[in-house]
């Protein structure tokens, strides 16, 4: 019997994360109000949508970050740039920068 590895047993739950997001959501955490920029993030070797400003998420269930198309709230995501693509489109991997301020 051959035991799988960690990424292989991450790998089916993270590629549901990912399933649950358009290139135009961004996220909360269940249980609360706060609504994140979405960005990919390398995790254990697989990657998965997360806070943009790298909130702790508290554990492995991916389920618990929810794509929403409410405007982003988080003061870090915003001080940080990362206005989310609800903010005026962009690429959820890319990084905005506020320039000229």
């Amino acid at each position: 019997m051959t035991t799988p590895s960690l990424r292989d047993a991450l790998a089916k739950p993270a590629a549901d994360a990912r399933a649950r997001f358009s290139h135009t959501d961004n996220g909360y955490l269940r249980g609360s109000t706060v609504v994140h920029a979405v960005r990919m993030q390398g995790w254990l070797g697989v990657d998965v949508p997360g806070p943009g400003c790298h909130v702790g998420t508290g554990g492995w269930d991916f389920s618990i970050f929810m794509p929403t198309k409410s405007a982003v709230t988080c003061g870090r995501c915003t001080k940080s740039g990362l206005h989310g693509p609800a903010a005026g489109g962009g690429d959820p991997d890319q990084l905005t920068f506020a320039l000229g301020t």
